[in-house]
């Protein structure tokens, strides 16, 4: 199946914009990305793969102007039916379609671990950036990638549609040979958070103190769920 297909399909299919879909360790995850980035009133912002739209709404009520990209019409729909202020493209990170604009901030939230080739957006990510403009990507962390038996055409097949696995030296190294240099890396969501059901717990506590928690955590070791990393042009 065309990669194109695979993800209209799968909006079509899943839900993803019912609330009572996130999970708590999801909305920690979205709170840690929006500390992350600094978001300014009028602040022009591509999100690239923008699923169910969370980032691009929530930039948008900050005042951001935002654009949301995406590969499936259903998605776009519905985010913009949640928040008319972001305008919505659908387009591929590979091959991006005419914008009438470059930004100062653009977003890969869990997107490039499922690029064919997450070198073309790379290099397609830096030709829309503004002159000081950031590119925040955000990973899962030394990812084990595990493969099933596609049923429908008996090939071996990525869970959850991921192609490719990240640390730190080894997205340092796809960023500048694209351009880039890499001015921020952080881990967060630790995994003893799940492993000893720490969020359970947390829930109660405020970001920041979930935040220094987490931190906490990273000192006795790097068993880290996620890497986030903000970058500028070389």
């Amino acid at each position: 199946m065309d990669y194109k297909e695979h993800y209209r399909r799968d909006a079509e299919e899943f839900d993803y914009f019912r609330s009572e879909r996130l999970t708590t360790e999801e909305k920690r995850r979205t709170e840690y990305i929006l500390d992350l980035c600094g978001i300014r009133k009028d602040m022009s912002i591509l999100d690239i793969g923008s699923g169910r739209g969370w980032f691009s709404i929530a930039a948008a009520r900050k005042g951001a102007q935002v654009t949301a990209m995406d590969l499936s019409e259903t998605n776009l729909q519905r985010i913009h039916e949640l928040e008319p202020q972001v305008r919505t493209v659908f387009g591929d990170a590979g091959a991006m379609p005419e914008l009438d604009q470059k930004f100062d901030l653009i977003v890969l939230l869990e997107v490039l671990e499922h690029l064919v080739e997450p070198e073309k957006a790379l290099q397609n990510c830096r030709a829309l950036l503004n002159p000081g403009g950031v590119l925040l990507i955000t990973v899962p962390y030394k990812e084990t990638i595990r493969y099933s038996l596609c049923i429908h055409c008996n090939r071996k097949t990525p869970f959850d549609a991921h192609l490719h696995s990240f640390d730190r030296h080894k997205m340092k190294t796809i960023l500048h040979q694209n351009g880039f240099r890499l001015t921020t890396s952080l881990l967060y969501f630790h995994k003893a958070m799940t492993l000893f059901r720490l969020t359970r717990f947390t829930r109660p506590l405020p970001f920041p103190a979930w935040k220094l928690l987490d931190r906490l955590l990273g000192f006795a070791t790097d068993r880290y769920s996620f890497l986030a990393v903000k970058a500028v042009m070389r």
